[in-house]
Formats: C-alpha cells, structure tokens, sequence
C-alpha cells in the first residue's frame, strides 16, 4: 500500500506494545493512522508526531458497539476515507480453569472476539470503496496451540479469530477486502507477557526458541504493515507466523 495519498487506516489497542508499533510504522510510512485504545493513547500520538502521517487518538472501549462504531465515524469525518483496520485489542487472564469466573471467560470474549467482530462490521462499508481495503486481525500462538501466559478463555478466543479470518476471507472475497491474520509468539513489551510472567518464565521462553529471542513489537507491526499493503495484495485467508520458530 502506498500511503503518500492520504489513505487511512485504524488500529485498535493502540496505546502500548504491538498496537502502538503497529501504529508508529503506519504513520512512519505516511499514512494516517486512528489509534483507538481503552487508555487515551497519548504516547502513541506523541511518538507520531514527526512522522509522515497523522495520528488521530480515540479513547473508546472495542467491546461496546457504540464506541466502536463512533471511532470508525470519527475517522472517516477526520481523514475522509477508511482503507484498512487493524483488530489488535485484547486482554488476558493467567487463570486456572476451574478458578475461572463466567464473568472472566465473557469479558474476555467480548473484548477479544467481539471487538473485531464490531470493527470489521462497523468499517466494511467504509474499507468496501478502497481499491487497498484490508483487514488484519491479530490473534496468538495461542490460537495456534495454547498461550504460555494466559487462561483457556485467551487461548479459546485466539482460536476463534484464526477461525473469523477464514469465514471472512471466504465470504468478504468477492468484495476485494482482503483479510489476513498474524499469530505473534511472546512479545516484548507487551502487557501480555509482562504482567503474566516472571524472569525466569521469560528466559525459559527465550531458550525453547529456535531464534533465542523474544519478539519486539515492531517485529510484529512490520508483518501488519506487509499484509495490509500492495506488496500483500494476493495474501487473504492467510495465518502468518511471528514467533521466531517456537511454533
């Protein structure tokens, strides 16, 4: 995608770890960017700042319709277009199943499954008049196995995301929206990783890691940035690995 016209994109969870790389290198690139968090994501507009792109931050919460289809509205009336979303929002638990609260289990859902569900749905009369039009959703190497740090109902809605990215993909095809999906392993900097681990689950990660490293956000938003652009154009229904060989 080449973003020097203008186009538009919005990422959700914007305010830290993977959604404010993601966000950062959209904007690197030129394009405008609505940086949509449950935490007004005040440093992801400032590291914006001298980039090429706009940033526009949108305080809303994914798992409530209203917000999320007022954050896709504000974006439209801001840069008059929408070409792409990025379903990056999600929250996790480290919770033993049978300690595991229905209310645990449902707020993880909403925010997790339900958020991109809202987004896709609330853009796509947007994304559909864009000859770039992409979605991209993020789910896990817990959608692909089970987390290493979070609850069965993280690694449950993980799953399911895999399983949106394909029915869209199938059903959205015809449209020309194109809907691709990425699979990050343990992530640096993320709320994910450290809040729900130690030091030496951290490490343990590292060496069971045929790249002997942790993923650093940016590893992640550049693969975003690829799937949501040109080069990427004949990807859809795709689930990309980034997880430096540890699935």
């Amino acid at each position: 995608m080449s973003y020097q016209d203008g186009r538009t994109v919005l990422v959700t969870g914007a305010a830290s770890g993977i959604g404010k790389a993601t966000t950062v290198e959209f904007a690197a690139l030129g394009a405008n960017v609505s940086a949509v968090d449950l935490d007004t994501p005040h440093g992801t507009i400032d590291e914006c700042a001298d980039l090429p792109g706009h940033c526009l931050g949108i305080t809303a919460d994914v798992s409530v319709c209203q917000q999320i289809r007022g954050a896709v509205e504000d974006t439209v009336d801001r840069f008059g277009r929408l070409d792409g979303v990025v379903c990056n929002a999600a929250i996790g638990y480290p919770e033993p199943f049978l300690e595991m609260s229905e209310e645990s289990w449902d707020r993880v859902f909403d925010v997790n499954l339900g958020g991109a569900f809202l987004l896709v749905q609330a853009a796509l009369p947007h994304i559909q008049t864009s000859d770039v039009a992409s979605v991209v959703i993020v789910s896990s190497i817990a959608g692909r196995t089970a987390s290493l740090t979070n609850g069965a109902h993280y690694t449950c809605s993980k799953y399911a995301l895999v399983g949106l990215t394909r029915h869209l993909a199938a059903e959205l095809g015809g449209t020309g929206v194109r809907v691709n999906c990425v699979c990050p392993g343990p992530t640096d900097h993320t709320a994910a990783l450290l809040q729900n681990s130690d030091e030496a689950e951290r490490e343990k990660i590292i060496q069971n890691t045929p790249l002997r490293r942790l993923a650093l956000p940016r590893d992640v938003a550049r693969v975003i940035t690829f799937l949501s652009g040109e080069s990427a154009s004949h990807m859809h229904g795709s689930i990309v690995d980034v997880n430096g060989g540890l699935y």
